[in-house]
């Protein structure tokens, strides 16, 4: 079990998990960005490039838990271009619409807006117990406002995110969204979560479902070729295989991926009050022969702003209306397969 919480200083004083956490200024691939670290974890964040946060690191594993594209130099993307051929991997926030969305008749960017607009900073702090950074963004089509502010705490092997949406609208305005972090996997890691049902709904061959085919985690039946694949266990990039499944009936708030040689992972907490969803886009050579999985929790099912509100899952905000949420990506070892992310106090528990 890994406690990170408050008290969880986890080394002695003057040790790097002991440092006091810190935002500086950095060049990232010629890009201004931000560092935020507390000697156990850290993030940069590229507000120019959509919010973009570029890594989340291990600091004592020296671990990068974000995958990166290793055939694409991160440049600006100019607005309403399509995201595959610009992603450079990373953590990117999809809204106000995944997929090929449309919002009152106009057509979004393919996987929303804020990914191809520039955000700005808003605010830094640090004091020897806390340092954190909040961006933000305005979208063009969508009238809303959207905020993140990220939070380390010293000893904390735990990045705690705080969101906030806010509708600038006249008019209702329907959404979906999706936090997208790319994570950066081996054959030797596995994916966890507490959905029993699944759904594919992308696929590249029989090992990876007929595209409609539901299932129950993590046994997906070959339809083609007899028995049955595990989903939890992540495949090598010669498998060549792509899959894009829904999670839909997640009875706890949390995702996680886990190294089983290792023993070391990331999970994220969220509240699945906000968050009922979740999408496992499962890329093992399949997609343009790269290897990563892109762990998501999803407001709605699917991804899409009008096949969302004929499903009767999209999210709406009154004009005016401001939602807010908190989401903890945390830090955690000795472990090889993750059955739960609790609560404790104003910590967590991966267990």
């Amino acid at each position: 079990m890994t406690p990170a919480g408050p008290d969880d200083a986890g080394a002695a004083a003057g040790t790097p998990a002991d440092t006091a956490p810190h935002v500086r200024a950095i060049a990232w691939e010629g890009f201004d960005a931000l560092e935020l670290s507390n000697g156990r974890i850290s993030v940069v964040v590229v507000p120019q490039m959509g919010g973009h946060v570029a890594s989340l690191r291990d600091v004592a594993a020296d671990r990068e838990w974000l995958w990166r594209n290793p055939r694409l130099t991160p440049r600006l993307a100019p607005y309403g271009a399509w995201f595959d051929d610009w992603w450079s991997g990373g953590w990117d926030e999809i809204f106000p619409g995944g997929e090929e969305s449309r919002l009152r008749g106009e057509k979004l960017p393919y996987m929303g807006e804020a990914w191809c607009l520039p955000w700005s900073v808003t605010a830094t702090s640090a004091s020897p117990t806390e340092a954190s950074l909040t961006v933000a963004v305005d979208g063009n089509i969508a009238a809303a406002r959207f905020t993140r502010t990220f939070t380390l705490r010293r000893g904390e092997p735990v990045l705690r995110v705080h969101y906030r949406i806010e509708s600038l609208d006249v008019q209702p305005m329907p959404f979906t969204w999706g936090i997208h972090p790319a994570f950066a996997v081996n054959a030797d890691c596995r994916l966890d979560h507490t959905a029993t049902r699944m759904v594919a709904a992308v696929s590249s061959d029989s090992s990876m479902g007929g595209v409609g085919q539901a299932y129950d985690w993590p046994w997906l039946p070959d339809l083609r070729e007899g028995g049955a694949w595990n989903m939890q266990l992540v495949r090598d990039r010669t498998d060549r295989s792509l899959g894009g499944h829904w999670a839909t009936n997640p009875t706890a708030g949390w995702l996680a991926v886990t190294d089983r040689t290792a023993r070391r992972g990331i999970a994220y907490a969220f509240d699945r009050a906000v968050f009922p969803f979740a999408w496992l886009f499962m890329v093992y050579g399949g997609w343009r022969g790269h290897l990563l999985a892109a762990v998501e929790a999803w407001t709605s099912m699917p991804q899409d702003i009008e096949g969302a509100v004929a499903a009767g899952t999209a999210r709406t905000l009154a004009p005016g209306e401001v939602l807010e949420t908190d989401v903890a990506f945390i830090l955690h070892e000795g472990l090889d397969a993750v059955t739960g992310v609790d609560r404790t106090g104003d910590g967590f528990l991966v267990r």
